[in-house]
């Protein structure tokens, strides 16, 4: 089973779209530092979170991971939540792809299920206003 194909069937979309945008913004993903705690700038945060990891399958030669992919988008906070739902619909709409990706015979390639969210939300403490899109997955590795 590999953990860093799967990682990236999911970050590697995501990651680009957001570098294609007319203004790129940052991504980070799991165990990379965002920016700093006081910062008032946007960025992406990606979550992929591993489940079910030993689905019993017909071949030894395919294995299936489930678990749940998350996307926070980081905007700045006291300007409204339009720019935070401009990015929102960038992560949906590269989500929503996964699913028309034809299916390899090698590698791996992911399905996403219904999408949960988003939901928005924001602290006194925190200088972001913080919007949260997240979806189960089922990928799989045909190697």
């Amino acid at each position: 089973m590999n953990f860093q194909a799967i990682r990236a069937s999911m970050e590697s979309p995501i990651l680009t779209a957001f570098n294609d945008l007319a203004t790129p913004v940052p991504v980070f993903f799991d165990n990379i530092t965002a920016t700093p705690a006081n910062s008032t700038t946007e960025f992406v945060r990606v979550n992929v979170q591993f489940g079910l990891t030993n689905e019993t399958l017909v071949s030894d030669e395919i294995d299936n991971v489930r678990g749940t992919l998350v996307v926070q988008i980081f905007t700045e906070k006291g300007r409204g939540p339009a720019r935070n739902q401009e990015l929102i619909s960038v992560a949906s709409d590269v989500i929503e792809t996964l699913n028309n990706t034809a299916k390899t015979s090698i590698g791996v390639y992911t399905r996403v299920g219904p999408l949960n969210g988003p939901s928005f939300s924001s602290t006194e403490e925190s200088p972001h206003f913080v919007g949260r899109l997240e979806a189960p997955y089922v990928a799989t590795d045909l190697s």
